[in-house]
């Protein structure tokens, strides 16, 4: 299983530092796991750009002489300047010393980075998953809205559409209001379309046919529709719904698989 450990491995190899008891372990992980491979060339690149991006930088004399004096016994080497003589302490510790200073140092930095960027795609993954839920329960709020007025109305009345060739085992019920003018259509049985085919609904109002919206079914042919709002709308006389390419059309066109007045 992935764990922080591992992608401190992943980090010292990066690096090129032996690993020890643990190289085979890890390789063994490394040969399963897509975020310690990731990991190890994001570090290997964060450690390129920092070994070229960090500019030399001279330690000045008395800095040098207390860090050379806190790494214990040395051994001093006369020089000359001038008339005067200086000593130098020299350590065979020192480079071994910066050396794991400048690993150490270079481990926190890659790790930190790798965990910060993950922290950061964490994050926009829960807005994005956030901002999703809003915009589902604002649809499902402006629909149970609309079917309140539809269906709570005191006129709303109650149609049943019956299915027609080529799917006769069709059902539907409408609701409409004519205050409102819409209505909420209730159906099933209806056959999933192919590509670039939809359902339309269609009033009928003075003996002529008004688009009332196009929807799609789910897997089992079921679907509830609300009609937009129809102003040229004055009395509904009958409803129908037709096959039609996607998107819908002024005036049927497909064939009636529902109807009913």
């Amino acid at each position: 299983m992935h764990s922080e450990r591992f992608e401190e491995l992943a980090a010292l190899q990066a690096l090129g530092i032996p690993l020890g008891a643990d190289a085979e372990e890890f390789a063994r992980h490394l040969a399963g796991c897509e975020v310690c491979e990731a990991l190890l060339v994001d570090f290997r690149v964060s450690a390129a750009a920092l070994a070229t991006s960090a500019p030399p930088v001279r330690a000045s004399p008395a800095v040098r002489e207390r860090l050379l004096r806190s790494l214990g016994p040395s051994v001093a080497t006369p020089h000359l300047d001038g008339a005067r003589a200086r000593f130098v302490r020299r350590s065979s510790w020192a480079p071994r010393v910066f050396a794991a200073a400048a690993v150490l140092l270079l481990l926190v930095l890659v790790t930190d980075d790798a965990r910060i960027r993950r922290e950061r795609e964490d994050l926009r993954s829960q807005r994005a998953d956030v901002s999703d839920r809003l915009s589902t329960a604002e649809r499902s709020l402006a629909r149970r809205d609309l079917q309140a007025r539809v269906l709570e109305s005191d006129d709303v009345r109650m149609l049943f559409l019956g299915g027609k060739d080529p799917q006769p085992q069709a059902r539907a019920k409408v609701f409409w209001s004519a205050k409102a003018r819409r209505g909420v259509l209730v159906a099933a049985n209806l056959q999933p379309l192919q590509a670039g085919r939809q359902y339309e609904l269609w009033v009928f109002s003075a003996g002529k046919p008004v688009p009332a919206g196009v929807f799609d079914v789910d897997p089992a042919g079921r679907v509830l529709v609300e009609s937009p709002e129809m102003s040229a709308v004055d009395s509904a006389e009958k409803f129908a719904v037709t096959v039609e390419p996607r998107g819908g059309v002024p005036a049927p066109t497909g064939p009636i698989v529902l109807v009913g007045s």
